[in-house]
């Protein structure tokens, strides 16, 4: 009787430091996975802020173009839809989700 309860006693403790050394094993996954949701998170401002500055870039160029007389607005237009046709072919909403 003693070694049987022996017996359960050392499986009950083998299945504790199993379950403990999985917790912090759990933590640690967990843990490192919040620095590349941090990580991700600054890559994606840094992003903005380039397409942000593209954009500026692309209105003042077409403000130019107009003020120097070098296109109008058809001409802006027109090269507008070619590179949203072009652009249309890359990214796939559907496919890869909305952003919040």
């Amino acid at each position: 009787m003693v070694l049987l309860l022996t017996i359960a006693v050392a499986l009950l403790a083998t299945a504790l430091v199993r379950l403990v050394r999985r917790g912090r094993s759990l933590v640690a996954e967990i843990a490192d996975l919040g620095e590349r949701v941090s990580e991700l998170g600054l890559r994606l401002e840094a992003a903005e802020g380039e397409v942000a500055q593209a954009v500026t870039q692309a209105e003042i160029a077409e403000n130019v173009l107009l003020e120097k007389g070098v296109a109008d607005e058809d001409d802006i237009e027109a090269v507008r839809r070619r590179f949203v046709a072009d652009a249309s072919s890359g990214y796939d909403r559907a496919r890869d989700g909305e952003l919040n």
